[in-house]
């Protein structure tokens, strides 16, 4: 093994190790009875090994590197000095609430959603790391300071929701492992008191001292797009370009609502389309219908290759989900779990509520958005792609990604399925314009909001404004965006890299070019910078 291995295996056993729950995400197994530990003196700990690491990464000599090395090399030093400026710099550790209220719900959930052991074992990991709840708050609650409100207000929501969580996941658990119910009865409600005194800590203690700010500014917001995503472009001109993408979905969105009824706006339109949904009782079967018809589509059409050991399974939201996830929702397979099952939830209708909330809810699944839902999310959106991912001999790339990569490649597809005529009725085409329309508003709104040229409330209303989302939607929306600077501008920016990169590619093929064989060389490489690709296709 050459020096460079070995150290990035050193690497990777202190990340699952210091994360644990890091760990179980990405398949790894060894630390699962482990919750995460967030004492203060032990993270400077491990940003101390971290700039370690980053020492000896540096000190190899590049020149003794392969081609396929030095790609992973790059990676690995950007992720570290991503990190390394995330905790001296962005210090979300001790800003952010909702991470740690977000964990303690997810280090549980993980284990019991994923098949990757018989269900005693798994419990058992369960109950340990509920055990370790309230040690895992308290620390929390002793980093946390500088808080943005938005923050504050988020984790406290969560909290609220973690505990119907505690209770929906115990009586399952006490159900199913009889003999450790007693055992989870007693850990959840010591886990139940500490979540109750932190969110009594976020409420009076902290919200109140909540007025730190939520935008990383636009050094930050540029060392990120460099990074994490090793984009050629800077923060204004990714700004330009989601300015022109708007204007150019708009234009097409009136020509698509003139074929469709020349006397109404593309946006009445819309609403006329949402009233054709699937009854609540089909709701379920209409999704896993459109997820096999897109698979079919793929394979008959010879598209891309689909994996033999992948499988994605279309199932009703986990109850205790279900306040988090209103509509529907992808969970990928992990990276080191032999069995490469994905999860597509559909959320069912509540019977309890009104008639008109359904009618509400209903109108979420429209009949002619499904199908972009399905391939979007799963063939051959992210679920295979994930998959083809997941395949990677190196280890790194299986779980050093880029969101520009995974965002894009679904959006790309969603436009080469409508080129490759999945769906023809222009009414889809219509809502998946629409969704362009909101990705080129998340690019305006990722970039203005963080580099202080946007408050809040303004991006809520240009949402509203634009994308046309409800004031609830915009909301949830906005609050997600105000934690993950890049994130919402790696949809479009990813397509249009994906693009570039075909042209390219399709330019040097002439003639022989093939669609099938450009995405399964594409997918091939992990979901890594497009520059990186680039690189190794030597275009």
């Amino acid at each position: 093994m050459s020096e460079f291995k070995q150290l990035a295996e050193e690497i990777l056993q202190s990340i699952w190790k210091n994360s644990p729950h890091a760990a179980t995400f990405a398949g790894i197994h060894e630390h699962d009875n482990k919750l995460d530990n967030v004492n203060r003196d032990f993270l400077v700990d491990v940003n101390k090994e971290h700039r370690d690491f980053l020492h000896r990464l540096r000190a190899l000599d590049e020149s003794t590197l392969s081609r396929e090395e030095h790609i992973d090399w790059q990676l690995l030093k950007n992720f570290l000095e991503s990190n390394i400026r995330d905790f001296e710099e962005l210090r979300y550790w001790q800003k952010n609430a909702a991470e740690y209220a977000n964990l303690c719900v997810d280090a549980l959930h993980i284990l019991f959603l994923r098949e990757f052991a018989p269900i005693q074992e798994r419990t058992a990991a369960i109950l340990s790391r509920m055990k370790q709840i309230p040690r895992f708050l308290q620390d929390s609650k002793r980093n946390l300071e500088g808080a943005p409100y938005i923050f504050t207000k988020l984790a406290i929501e969560i909290t609220e929701e973690g505990q119907n969580f505690l209770k929906t996941i115990t009586a399952k658990l006490s159900t199913m492992v009889p003999e450790l119910a007693s055992d989870l009865e007693k850990a959840s409600r010591e886990a139940a008191a500490a979540i109750d005194a932190y969110g009594d800590f976020l409420k009076n203690e902290l919200l109140p001292k909540s007025t730190g700010d939520y935008a990383i500014g636009s050094d930050h917001f540029n060392f990120k797009l460099r990074k994490d995503h090793m984009l050629p472009y800077t923060a204004e001109e990714i700004l330009e370009y989601g300015y022109d993408i708007r204007r150019l979905t708009e234009r097409n969105l009136n020509e698509i609502a003139q074929k469709i009824d020349t006397k109404r706006t593309w946006i009445e339109i819309v609403e006329e389309i949402k009233n054709q949904h699937p009854q609540a009782s089909e709701l379920l079967a209409t999704y896993k219908k459109e997820m096999e018809r897109a698979r079919k589509f793929v394979q008959d059409n010879d598209l891309v290759n689909i994996p033999r050991n992948e499988e994605l399974d279309v199932i009703s939201t986990p109850e205790f989900y279900r306040p988090v996830l209103p509509y529907a929702a992808y969970m990928n397979p992990a990276p080191f779990e032999k069995q490469q099952k994905g999860y597509f939830f559909v959320t069912p209708v509540d019977e309890d509520v009104s008639n008109e909330k359904q009618e509400e809810i209903l109108r979420g699944h429209p009949l002619y958005g499904i199908p972009g839902t399905a391939l979007h999310e799963g063939y051959p959106g992210h679920h295979l792609q994930l998959v083809h991912a997941n395949q990677q001999k190196s280890k790194l790339r299986r779980i050093l990604n880029t969101t520009v990569f995974i965002e894009g490649w679904a959006l790309y597809c969603e436009e080469m399925m409508y080129e490759a005529g999945f769906y023809s009725d222009p009414r889809s085409r219509l809502l998946q314009l629409k969704d362009q329309l909101w990705r080129a508003c998340r690019v305006i709104i990722d970039v203005r909001l963080h580099t202080k040229k946007m408050k809040y409330d303004e991006a809520v209303d240009f949402l509203i404004d634009c994308a046309k989302l409800q004031k609830v939607h915009a909301q949830k929306e906005v609050t997600r965006y105000t934690f993950t600077p890049t994130q919402p501008m790696s949809y479009l920016i990813g397509k249009r890299q994906i693009l570039e990169l075909k042209t390219e590619y399709q330019n040097r093929a002439g003639a022989k070019f093939n669609l099938k064989e450009f995405h399964d060389r594409l997918l091939v490489f992990g979901s890594i910078p497009i520059c990186l690709i680039r690189e190794s296709l030597g275009l």
